[in-house]
């Protein structure tokens, strides 16, 4: 019986074959072949490596140099075929966040896809799951209740750092060069506060990382049929390179930038909106506008209203399923949130706030360039902010809407 992840990580079944004899003969045979075809191959190596000089030789005669330069490049390309099949493929990392009380049909078909794809392209398998708490921030619940949701949420996601930090630091250890596929399957203020905890370590304790900038790669689901994963993006420093003119041409047919959007804005408020749309959700920029304007709550449970905001809008399409588009798109919204703030000073002490509609694998990336200066809010997947007048103190607060 044959499986094939479709591209939603399920599988689909094939009909077993009948007559589990000749099954058995069939590997018996192929076992035996295998053999076979290793033996042969050792015979006529030896043949060669005995018989090949001596024709040399009746074409050439004694031409010791030529034959001693010709040794040396044999014995130099045996060594590099040999090298080359030994090849580590490194290691695939399974990071899979479900959040309490909810029941995504596809959470547990993605961890199987996920261990299956990391088991058939690295030499290693390591996978990680943890129940995550929602978030304390919703309007129902009390302000001492959303402090223990929120710390509930955050040993559970320092749990899960820890576990990928310490096979991390195990490989960087022992070969700092071991590429690492490091699978995430969170919701995307999980996946992004993730990857902010990921910052300093990556750089600091995984030695190489400048040197070697395809080390860490974050595979993403794809949604095409007869594939199940692709390489997204490559974590590295250079992920903060300014883009050039041809690089700008292309990130701006992928996502425009809007740095004065039309909304509500509120004078006195305490935060800025930055609005990030990567993916098929129409309605999520008017939404996020909204709610960043009328008052939120960050994963924080902290409440504010903002006084500006910057939009990152990938308009109705997906991104394209490619290494170079998904890193693109992750330089284009690191510059345009640079750019942005360098040119409006007045609210460098103002808290930037992040709604955010894209993959997981650009979430995470994002929270590993600037998780330490920007806060996330939560999704309410559609529940309307409060009217202006009736908003809850500031240490709680309705979550935003951001996906």
């Amino acid at each position: 019986m044959r499986a094939r992840n479709d591209g939603w990580g399920g599988a689909e079944m094939g009909l077993p074959r009948a007559g589990s004899g000749t099954g058995r003969a069939r590997e018996v045979l192929a076992g035996t072949s295998t053999w076979a075809v290793a033996a042969l191959a050792g015979v006529a190596a030896a043949v060669a490596a005995g018989t090949l000089p001596d024709v040399i030789k009746s074409w050439l005669g004694e031409q010791r140099p030529f034959l001693t330069v010709l040794c040396v490049v044999a014995a130099g390309v045996f060594a590099g075929i040999n090298l080359w099949q030994q090849r580590g493929k490194g290691v695939g990392i399974v990071v899979a966040l479900p959040r309490e009380g909810r029941r995504d049909p596809w959470d547990g078909q993605w961890v199987v896809a996920a261990s299956d794809h990391a088991r058939r392209g690295h030499d290693s398998c390591f996978t990680v799951r943890r129940s995550v708490p929602a978030s304390g921030s919703g309007a129902e619940g009390k302000a001492g209740e959303n402090a223990g949701g929120e710390a509930a949420r955050e040993d559970a996601l320092e749990v899960a750092y820890e576990l990928v930090s310490a096979r991390l630091t195990e490989l960087s250890a022992a070969d700092p060069s071991t590429p690492v596929s490091l699978y995430v399957n969170a919701a995307l203020p999980d996946a992004f506060e993730l990857g902010a905890k990921f910052k300093f370590h990556i750089q600091r304790e995984l030695r190489g990382m400048h040197e070697i900038p395809e080390r860490v790669t974050l595979p993403q689901r794809s949604e095409r049929p007869h594939t199940d994963f692709f390489p997204a993006v490559r974590i590295s420093g250079r992920l903060k390179d300014p883009l050039s003119p041809a690089e700008a041409v292309r990130a701006a047919k992928l996502a425009e930038v809007v740095e004065e959007p039309d909304f509500e804005s509120d004078p006195e408020g305490r935060a800025v909106a930055v609005v990030v749309h990567l993916s098929d959700n129409p309605l999520m920029v008017a939404q996020a506008l909204r709610a960043a304007g009328t008052g939120c709550a960050d994963t924080r449970a902290e409440w504010a209203r903002c006084r500006a905001a910057l939009v990152v809008d990938g308009g109705p399409a997906n991104l394209p399923e490619t290494t170079a588009d998904f890193e693109l798109v992750v330089r284009h919204v690191y510059a345009a949130w640079r750019a942005w703030t360098r040119a409006r000073p007045q609210y460098a002490g103002l808290t930037h706030r992040l709604f955010i509609a894209a993959p997981a694998s650009v979430a995470f990336t994002l929270g590993w360039l600037f998780g330490h200066t920007v806060r996330v809010v939560e999704p309410s997947h559609g529940t309307p902010p409060r009217s202006p007048g009736t908003e809850p103190p500031h240490e709680t607060g309705e979550p935003c809407t951001s996906s």
